[in-house]
């Protein structure tokens, strides 16, 4: 007597289970991963916790020290080629790269301490390794978001990158308290502390990095087979050609029963493959994401209105983020409010933190009735409501501290749902690229506008000679250009929204 079907039936479902429980598991595995490998690219945001120590070791003036985290961010903005770099040829090299210019630019940071004498009179080499510390970052920094957001489905794209930035945000805080509490606990402006800190960023890098290339690859995105296995059978009505095999119907029974069952197992499956086609359509529907589904051209995208409006929306309102971080220990100290320095400097990346959690979960749970690029605008207005305190009352610390909570509300929104906006917009396959754009964007435009900052910091000085600047005149100027940049953000980000209700409404 032949083997019945359902002695077959087992190996071949048991087979997809494993390769289903294989991938996601490995899937978790690289969100862990991810979530690291953004804590440690947020590093790059603790400048403001040892820049004072930059200014003590080197008599670096206002503008040089502006240049340094200028060039920092640049190589973050160089997003763009690790982005088509990533596109070509995937996580594992991206953070070969990574892992190479990150240990390199560190090392050659940390020897500048060797050398005080020279690099005192050479600020422009020592931005050169900042620049390097940046791009080695953004290498990082694209594998973690991209493999993220192509290995989970759509509908959770809100939740994966506001955890990814929640870590990625958060990072500051932790990397500030370590060096303020730990390595500089002494004296927070010595150049040893400075050094050691880059020596921290170094291992760090690299062992994130060799993580990143074991671990981080793109799985498919296969759904369980347990319910093949334990829902029964449903009768097929058939014809009797499906029994005959090239020895006729009075042949190999056993095989050909398997056949069949396999084949009623494979119809499930694609029942199963297309209902979950069907799940992405729905949610992307809601996104916009069904319509600029494939890829584009770096020319289409560069002549498309409506990346324009996101990507300048984006760098104005991140340009606004980035300079009241990197500037809030020098407002302290022009407002004598330094002795507050540990504590304010952990406040943005805190709430920033707690904001980008949040709101992956509520844009993904609300994006019917609220779409996201509705929120990332409200975001961009919190930016508005922070400067307008700095500009007329920062002096009060009280104040201070509210517009410090205001900016990370803003950049805990702007940083999780712009990838996402971007990926829903205009294609999930060019997110490396177009987010890349973006980046270089932000950070060029970053660059005018911290040494436009740092100029006129530098020139309401009253003593010649003299690195600091005290009074509210020192800083006002500055956070005024910033307010009109955060306004001109939020202009941007209302004309974006009307022509998407617009278009949805045609």
């Amino acid at each position: 007597m032949g083997k019945s079907a359902l002695s077959y039936a087992p190996k071949h479902t048991m087979k997809n289970q494993k390769s289903a429980r294989y991938f996601t598991v490995m899937k978790w595995i690289g969100l862990a991963i991810g979530c690291s490998a953004k804590f440690v690219s947020g590093s790059l945001f603790v400048f403001n916790a040892y820049q004072d120590a930059l200014k003590t070791t080197f008599n670096f003036t206002a503008k040089e020290v502006q240049l340094q985290s200028s060039f920092l961010n640049i190589g973050l903005g160089i997003g763009f080629l690790p982005g088509m770099f990533y596109d070509r040829f995937g996580p594992q090299w991206c953070s070969v790269v990574g892992l190479v210019l990150s240990l390199t630019a560190y090392l050659l940071i940390w020897s500048t301490t060797k050398s005080i004498s020279f690099y005192s009179s050479h600020s422009w080499l020592m931005a050169l390794y900042f620049f390097l510390c940046g791009i080695g970052s953004v290498f990082t920094y694209m594998v973690a978001l991209n493999t993220n957001a192509i290995n989970f489905h759509p509908k959770h794209r809100g939740k994966i990158v506001g955890i990814l930035n929640a870590f990625f945000a958060g990072s500051p805080s932790v990397f500030s308290a370590l060096y303020f509490h730990v390595i500089g606990k002494d004296d927070p402006k010595s150049a040893d502390s400075f050094s050691t800190l880059m020596l921290v960023f170094a291992v760090c890098f690299v062992v994130i990095d060799i993580l990143c290339i074991a671990f981080l690859r793109v799985y498919p995105r296969i759904e369980s087979t347990e319910k093949i296995v334990s829902e029964p059978k449903t009768e097929i009505p058939l014809d009797n050609d499906v029994f005959v095999n090239n020895k006729g119907f009075e042949g190999d029974n056993e095989n050909s029963i398997a056949s069949v069952d396999i084949s009623v197992s494979q119809s499930n499956d694609c029942v199963r493959d297309i209902e979950d086609v069907k799940e992405s359509k729905e949610s992307a529907a809601v996104s916009g994401e069904d319509k600029s589904s494939k890829d584009t051209s770096i020319l289409n995208i560069l002549t498309t209105l409506d990346y324009h409006l996101l990507t300048w929306s984006f760098t104005l309102a991140s340009v606004t983020g980035l300079v009241y971080t990197i500037a809030l220990t020098q407002t302290t100290s022009a407002l004598d409010l330094d002795s507050h320095n540990a504590d304010i400097v952990i406040v943005i990346p805190i709430v920033n933190a707690v904001i980008s959690t949040v709101i992956g979960v509520v844009s993904d749970h609300f994006q019917h009735r609220l779409p996201r690029l509705g929120i990332l605008t409200a975001g961009i207005t919190t930016f508005v409501i922070c400067q307008c305190l700095v500009v007329g009352l920062a002096d009060s610390y009280p104040v201070l501290i509210t517009a410090t909570v205001f900016n990370g509300m803003g950049q805990g929104i702007l940083w999780s749902l712009s990838p996402a906006v971007m990926s829903e917009m205009f294609s999930i396959n060019n997110l490396g690229r177009n987010w890349g754009i973006a980046l270089l964007t932000a950070s060029l435009v970053g660059l005018a506008a911290q040494e436009a900052f740092a100029a006129i910091y530098d020139a309401a000085i009253s003593t010649p000679g003299d690195v600091y600047c005290y009074g509210m005149n020192c800083v006002r100027g500055g956070h005024a250009v910033i307010l009109g940049m955060a306004v001109l953000a939020m202009i941007l980000g209302v004309l974006l929204n009307m022509r998407k209700r617009k278009k949805a409404n045609k």
